[in-house]
């Protein structure tokens, strides 16, 4: 028998839970406060990769993500948003090089060390490479704002009801069970909501007694006007992080996962982040700002994904992580299974957010 879902949010985990929910014939609402990606979905860099091993779990858990987005580019037909290229990395040098790679080696990760001529084999468009770097051949860059879209249009397709322009004001709640969420228009009912609200999610279940210590931080990034053919592979070097979308435009930053600082002069950054690229890369066309993006992303305080069943209430769920550009897809492909049969998956296991109710802080860097 189909359930009503109601979903709070419409970035890309949001999207993604609507999309596998309505492809199960499941009664779907998705209400997003702005319009579907215009949060951290739009401002992201969007590096899909598991190069940071930073507990098994969520190595586990990045590289089953990346195998879904695989398995997803092989039922559609995604090449408006996807491009697996890979990464090149070299972020540090020295010592510091050598034990990142010796590390995603122990972890049976596929990459290598490349030399600068077979740098320039695989990116014959970046000056001056690297002595030494690290190639990922399985990592992708996604237009994240674009795929977002697509799962929603998706998801409207097969029946679900998106409205944008709303926000919800609060959780109702009828004793220990959920029942929906109140509007300023209305108040909808639901068999089950999931808080899919990025940055508001923390906010969102602190109305339910629940709290989710959340550490949202922001950052910038640029993307440039469209460029002919330059770059398959994302390109993480010491000074700057760049990448081309399928649409020939640059996604470019140099903090894209935290360390902005509030009330900073956006056009020297600005103009730093660009004439970083230029110097590495070469372009047969002027490169040339189109956006400058400051986004704020969502982050549970330890850094780790918060997945699945709200502590001390009935028919509510939640899904917020930093990278979710990486984890979202197969986020909602798992919680919507947990979701309609019942049944926790341990791939998640590490994950829920009920490792917050003793309120116990970790303090930890997650992987870009």
């Amino acid at each position: 028998m189909s359930r009503h879902f109601l979903i709070i949010g419409g970035g890309i985990v949001g999207a993604s839970l609507a999309y596998e929910l309505s492809q199960s014939g499941q009664r779907v609402t998705v209400l997003e406060q702005h319009a579907v990606a215009a949060g951290a979905s739009s401002k992201s860099f969007a590096w899909l990769n598991a190069n940071y091993p930073d507990t098994p779990e969520y190595f586990a858990l990045r590289l089953a993500a990346l195998a879904h987005y695989r398995a997803l580019a092989k039922a559609h037909d995604l090449s408006a948003f996807l491009r697996f290229g890979g990464s090149i990395w070299w972020e540090d040098e020295g010592e510091a090089f050598d034990a990142h790679a010796a590390l995603l080696a122990r972890h049976n990760y596929r990459s290598e060390v490349i030399d600068a001529a077979a740098f320039a084999r695989l990116a014959p468009a970046i000056k001056n490479p690297p002595a030494k770097s690290l190639y990922a051949p399985e990592e992708a860059g996604v237009f994240l704002a674009g795929l977002t879209r697509w799962l929603i249009a998706q998801a409207s397709a097969n029946g679900a009801v998106v409205q944008t322009g709303i926000a919800v004001d609060a959780i109702e709640r009828r004793g220990d069970r959920v029942t929906g969420v109140r509007t300023a228009l209305e108040t909808l009912s639901a068999d089950h909501v999931i808080v899919a609200a990025g940055v508001l999610t923390g906010d969102m279940l602190a109305g339910l007694g629940f709290q989710l210590p959340m550490s949202n931080n922001a950052g910038l990034l640029l993307r440039s006007a469209p460029l002919p053919p330059l770059l398959d592979h994302v390109m993480m070097t010491p000074d700057v992080h760049f990448r081309q979308d399928p649409d020939g435009s640059l996604m470019m930053g140099e903090i894209f996962s935290g360390a902005f600082e509030a009330g900073c002069d956006i056009d020297a950054l600005r103009s730093s982040v660009l004439d970083r690229v230029k110097a590495r890369l070469t372009s047969p066309a002027p490169l040339a700002i189109a956006q400058t993006m400051i986004g704020t992303r969502p982050m549970p305080s330890d850094g780790m994904p918060a997945i699945g069943p709200v502590p001390g209430v009935k028919g509510v769920s939640v899904a917020v992580m930093h990278s979710a550009a990486t984890l979202g897809p197969m986020i909602g492909h798992i919680l919507a299974q947990e979701l309609l049969s019942g049944e926790q998956a341990p791939l998640l296991d590490a994950f829920r957010p009920n490792r917050f109710s003793a309120q116990t802080p970790s303090a930890g860097e997650p992987a870009p």
